[in-house]
């Protein structure tokens, strides 16, 4: 195998575990942006969900976990092409 095969595998098992990574604690960034802000973090009625930030808390988790379904794709595509 060349070097830039190797290099290739070698990048595509770091790109795994960044991704493996991402999607066992992605959801706590949110969680800890929302922390920092002071964002409200409990379930609230819904005018006080619209009208509050709450709402980005909920949308944060929902595109955190959208990423991490691409990124899973990603290594996925990148793998199987990797295979003879």
């Amino acid at each position: 195998m060349t070097n830039e095969g190797k290099e290739i595998i070698r990048d595509t098992a770091l790109l795994e575990r960044a991704s493996t990574l991402f999607d066992r604690f992605g959801d706590y960034v949110p969680l800890t942006i929302a922390f920092l802000n002071h964002w409200p973090t409990e379930i609230k009625f819904y005018p006080e969900f619209v009208v509050g930030n709450a709402w980005k808390v909920f949308l944060s988790f929902g595109l955190y976990q959208l990423a991490a379904f691409a990124l899973r794709r990603a290594v996925k595509f990148a793998k199987s092409d990797l295979v003879p």
